[in-house]
């Protein structure tokens, strides 16, 4: 799912960087996903030309992502989801507690737009893990620290991962 209202627009620093980072990930996701379908929050013809516009409706494509029944959902948006407000958390709450109590399909919220007093998030629902993403390139990364916050890794897997990871970017260094 893909947020390309107005609020996508960035700020004058950083402008359409929200609307980029949907963009870059939308294709990240088409190339590396065994299957991908994108929903975006206004119907896109041509993801290349797709510009913010409109208030933020997620509780439409999200049921529209939910009715094929896939193993992952993946949310890209700045968390101010207005039309209607705050439909896409109670989609969320009867979802989880009446059509999904063990959580089979993985929901996970990437936010571009971290609040600039105190670098936090804004999150659609309690019910879901919401990670921020500064780069499209961080993907990879983030779905794996996502799966965490869902709880479905153990500390264990964590560690192991973090300590790829370090090896990782030690070599890179040398």
């Amino acid at each position: 799912m893909l947020d390309c209202s107005y609020s996508s627009s960035g700020s004058s620093e950083k402008r359409r960087r929200p609307l980029g980072i949907a963009l870059a990930i939308n294709y990240l996701l088409a190339e590396f996903a065994r299957e991908y379908n994108a929903f975006w929050t206004v119907p896109v013809s041509d993801p290349l030309l797709v510009t913010p516009k409109g208030q933020t409706n997620l509780a439409d494509p999200l049921l529209s992502a939910l009715a094929i029944q896939p193993d992952l959902i993946v949310i890209i948006s700045d968390g101010w989801d207005n039309d209607p407000p705050a439909a896409t958390a109670e989609l969320l709450r009867i979802y989880r507690s009446k059509l999904d109590p063990q959580g089979k399909v993985s929901i996970i919220h990437l936010n571009p737009v971290f609040n600039a007093d105190n670098y936090s998030l804004k999150y659609l629902s309690p019910l879901i893990p919401t990670v921020g993403i500064r780069e499209a390139e961080d993907l990879p990364i983030v779905l794996e620290f996502a799966k965490f916050a869902e709880g479905k890794g153990t500390l264990v897997e964590l560690e192991r991962y973090l300590g790829d990871r370090i090896q990782q970017l030690l070599i890179k260094i040398k």
